[in-house]
């Protein structure tokens, strides 16, 4: 039973009974909608057992309601992975801090996991499971094996053997290497079932662009608006998006490839950084002597000091949370500004959820009027507006490239709109017709026995 992130991307949170065993695999928030719905339908299960509960990763729409499931679930075994235990101190944190900001008072009195007393105690709940570990559970009744999968550091997929069938979850993932973090590894195949995201399903064009081809983009845009006494602005999600363009800009400028000027970064961003770089061995990691603490970084003002930062009189390269622009984050304050200098540049560099506040900027056209967020009054669109992909998700080809290796009997896709979940899932059954694909729907029953 999927109870959250089925035919839709956010409080991700999926449940296999397997021989009166209950084990959940993620429980996230979903960013965008309010009260109760934003969590998953802990409710559905109907008296069905939580006993262990596995996390792939420390995005918040995979970790954000652990607290609330361990309200639910109290005797709940939590596993993680090390270096996601490490980033869920800071993720639960911002979490419980943004909550009374985002939902209703009687949603909020109503979590008592959440509050400074009992999070930590939640957190030291957490268990590890390391990536390249197996473990039995359930007195045996199935085994779970944490893969690598990329996405993120720490990031894992899932490998579950019971009673001789064998069901890999890949969490978010993907093939490809970024600058950081190094691409997934799979179990041999075949498989019973596979349960995917699928994130980027669709045919996007900008999924045809390499990394490389996108970089070189993106060097090219930094270097037109600092040669026109311009600063650029990357909005960037904290964990993991930041760390990733932090490193290549550092790359760019070391190889003459970008002026030395200032690059700011704040923020939890920072101390998610810092985790990064207590973790040089991890499996995840593509180089252990990169240290992101090694890049030069100025200090992004708090939110008062944002629109007479120094930024605006120097060219500079400012990285800002979030990636999407949502209302109230810093992101989002400086776009009201730098939407109206011409010289200046706005370099979106990943999924923007139409919902959000970073879409409508991302997709708007110079020499137009915009009103994005709680926004009152439209503003100018003067400065120059570029989108790239450095996307942390398998590309199409890498999601179809998975089925391919694991030769599944069965495909359950997750984690992406309808429109890419319909996309996938065709052209899943048009080059492996023997495949059985489906798509669950929230608080629906579904069975992956053979």
């Amino acid at each position: 039973m999927a109870l959250g992130g089925g035919r839709e991307i956010g409080a991700n949170s999926f449940y296999y009974g397997i021989d009166g065993h209950g084990l959940l695999v993620d429980a996230g928030l979903h960013p965008e909608k309010l009260g109760w719905e934003a969590f998953p339908k802990i409710t559905a299960l109907n008296g069905h057992p939580v006993d262990t509960l596995l996390v792939t990763h420390a995005h918040t729409d995979h970790l954000g309601a652990v607290p609330f499931v361990m309200q639910h679930h109290p005797n709940a075994e939590v596993y993680a992975t090390s270096e996601t235990i490490e980033l869920s101190r800071i993720m639960l944190s911002n979490s419980a801090s943004l909550l009374p900001k985002q939902h209703p008072a009687e949603v909020i009195e109503a979590l008592t996991n959440y509050t400074l007393i009992e999070l930590p105690d939640v957190i030291a709940q957490f268990r590890p499971l390391d990536l390249g570990t197996s473990q039995q559970f359930g007195d045996g009744r199935f085994k779970a094996t944490y893969y690598t999968s990329g996405h993120i550091l720490g990031a894992a997929g899932i490998l579950i053997e019971t009673d001789g069938q064998r069901i890999f979850h890949t969490g978010d993932t993907s093939l490809h290497a970024q600058r950081i973090v190094g691409g997934a590894a799979l179990p041999d195949g075949p498989i019973d079932v596979l349960v995917s995201e699928s994130t980027n399903g669709i045919v996007d064009a900008y999924l045809t662009h390499t990394r490389e081809r996108e970089l070189e983009r993106l060097i090219t845009t930094i270097n037109e608006t600092l040669a026109a006494e311009g600063s650029v602005l990357i909005p960037v999600f904290a964990l993991g998006k930041l760390q990733e363009m932090l490193m290549m800009i550092s790359d760019a400028m070391k190889a003459g490839r970008i002026p030395s000027v200032p690059v700011y970064s704040g923020g939890m961003g920072r101390r998610i950084s810092d985790v990064y770089d207590q973790f040089p061995m991890s499996r995840s990691r593509t180089n252990p002597k990169d240290r992101v603490a090694d890049i030069e970084q100025s200090e992004l003002p708090r939110r008062d000091g944002l629109f007479s930062g120094k930024f605006f009189r120097e060219p500079s390269i400012v990285l800002a949370a979030s990636g999407m622009m949502q209302d109230g984050t810093p992101s989002y304050f400086l776009a009201q500004r730098w939407l109206r200098l011409a010289h200046f540049t706005i370099c979106f560099v990943g999924y923007t959820d139409p919902r959000t506040p970073g879409y409508i900027v991302s997709h708007a056209e110079q020499g137009t009027r915009i009103k994005f967020g709680s926004m009152r009054r439209d503003v100018p669109v003067r400065c120059k507006i570029e989108r790239f992909r450095f996307s942390a998700h398998a590309r199409r080809e890498e999601l179809l490239e998975i089925v391919r290796r694991l030769r599944p009997k069965k495909v359950v896709l997750t984690h992406g709109d309808e429109r890419a979940i319909a996309a996938f899932g065709e052209l899943i059954v048009e080059t492996f017709p023997e495949t059985q694909v489906s798509a669950p729907e929230v608080g629906k029953w579904y069975s992956l026995s053979s």
